[in-house]
């Protein structure tokens, strides 16, 4: 369980969160949704020990995230950024590989299926869409199978096969008891299958 205590964040000079307190449970889905500006990437971060808060806690499972190495965040959560630019033509398959090396080859193909990523798979990224991109960041997120997912607007620039497969996979990643915490700019009628919505409001 991930626990956020009275937290109080800031983006550069502008306080976006005060006096938060959240709880997110094991094996549930959490969509984080409100107006730009309001906090929802930066509340990611924070979940994710990216950055610190200005004042309150989170813990996981009891234990302050301050107290944690990185290398030891790193067994435990993973995060899909919203955007990732690269730079060097690296083919999407050694954009997917690198780093997991010995993710088993039934994941690596389940997940470039599942997100329908096969077809650009020997693409170089720098010519891909933003859409495939970020398909390309989620199914890196999901590769190693963690206990924590944290996705910054998995949706964007999707189709609406693509959002069906991707909301399929998170349903799938929680019954596997995983933790998914997801931002999102949709209306709380669209994002009844998750567990908990949270609504940011701009301060």
């Amino acid at each position: 369980m991930i626990s956020a205590s009275h937290l109080q964040l800031s983006y550069g000079n502008h306080e976006v969160l005060t006096d938060f307190n959240a709880t997110f449970a094991s094996a549930t889905i959490t969509a984080v949704i409100g107006a730009n500006g309001t906090g929802k990437s930066t509340l990611l971060a924070a979940l994710a020990g990216d950055i610190a808060p200005s004042a309150g806690s989170i813990t996981i499972d009891g234990r302050s995230i301050a107290d944690m190495s990185s290398s030891e965040l790193a067994k435990l959560r993973s995060l899909a950024a919203q955007s990732h630019t690269y730079w060097m033509p690296y083919t999407t398959a050694e954009i997917l590989k690198l780093g997991h090396e010995n993710v088993p080859v039934e994941r690596f193909h389940y997940l470039i299926e599942k997100l329908g990523i096969s077809s650009y798979l020997n693409q170089t990224v720098t010519t891909l869409s933003g859409g495939q991109t970020q398909r390309i960041e989620i199914a890196r997120a999901l590769m190693r199978e963690l206990p924590i997912i944290l996705l910054d607007e998995p949706f964007a620039s999707q189709d609406l096969k693509s959002i069906s497969a991707i909301r399929e996979l998170l349903q799938e990643e929680r019954s596997a008891g995983r933790t998914v915490i997801l931002v999102a700019h949709a209306r709380g009628e669209d994002l009844t299958w998750c567990d908990q919505i949270i609504e940011l409001n701009a301060k």
